[in-house]
């Protein structure tokens, strides 16, 4: 390409380019390198137009400007939150779950989180049927067993599915499905990082989707689990689990109750690895 203009490098990243790319590739690379510095003076004024940004911490990566809004009209939707999901332990009578909307459950190693997922996968087979999938870490011997010491009885197939996945799980998430994830690995070279993974898992979930989301804490008495604050950007509701009791970190929209929610702490014990018994609150 002998010339360059400013509407052509425009043109190309409106109706061409399709989410990042390097300024060496724009027009599909054929922008001979004795122009590259006049390219990156018109990226630059682009950018000003609003018509394209540069990525952060990515020298010479481009995005183009992301214009898709959904409007939401509010005045249609209903004047109060359903129960859009039930969680185990009596959580409900503390707060709504609007859609679409991030569930995380912090626990220690150890502590009841697979329970908890499992719990909630079974209290969810008639209100969300065909519309639950099940990601877990383990294989189809290690479910069937504790499946089978729940105290409860699950059709065989039942209506929802599972699959084992490790990692990438805003990947294969289908929007406005309840997702159920034990459990979110976190790299621990670079625990800042989940925040990130969070938000990709949040903004696949649709209109009306769910995920809850298993997440390993660190030994001690931190709230969070690793990653930190990171991990409570998203999060409509956020718990934390230890062994034989759990208490909320965050409910962005709570019930109105006598009980301050962030002073209860709901104890239990697990038998057969599954079912909560003795479930008792306790504010402090």
């Amino acid at each position: 390409m002998a010339e360059l203009t400013q509407s052509q490098i425009e043109s190309w990243i409106t109706n061409e380019a399709t989410g990042k790319f390097h300024y060496t590739k724009v027009m599909d690379g054929q922008i001979k390198p004795n122009l590259y510095s006049q390219l990156r003076v018109t990226l630059h004024r682009l950018k000003d137009k609003g018509v394209c940004y540069p990525v952060d911490g990515k020298d010479g990566w481009w995005r183009p400007a992301d214009r898709k809004m959904d409007e939401i009209c509010w005045w249609d939707g209903n004047d109060e939150i359903g129960e859009n999901i039930l969680l185990p332990l009596g959580i409900n009578k503390y707060c709504y779950v609007p859609l679409p909307s991030l569930i995380i459950i912090a626990g220690k190693y150890n502590a009841g989180k697979t329970a908890f997922c499992i719990n909630t996968v079974n209290l969810n087979l008639e209100k969300w049927e065909n519309r639950l999938d099940f990601y877990v870490s383990e294989g189809a011997e290690m479910m069937k067993s504790k499946f089978g010491h729940l105290n409860s009885y699950i059709p065989k197939p039942p209506p929802f599915k599972m699959y084992r996945k490790t990692e990438n799980f805003a990947d294969v998430i289908v929007p406005n499905n309840l997702s159920v994830i034990d459990y979110l690995r976190v790299d621990m070279d670079r625990p800042y990082a989940i925040g990130s993974d969070l938000f990709t898992i949040f903004k696949k979930l649709g209109d009306t989707g769910i995920a809850v989301v298993a997440m390993q804490k660190p030994p001690g008495d931190r709230k969070l689990a690793f990653g930190g604050a990171s991990t409570a950007f998203e999060p409509t509701l956020y718990i934390g689990m230890d062994k034989d009791v759990i208490g909320f970190e965050k409910i962005k929209v709570p019930k109105i109750t006598t009980i301050d929610p962030y002073a209860l702490k709901i104890q239990f014990k697990i038998t057969k690895g599954v079912n909560f018994v003795e479930v008792h609150e306790v504010v402090e």
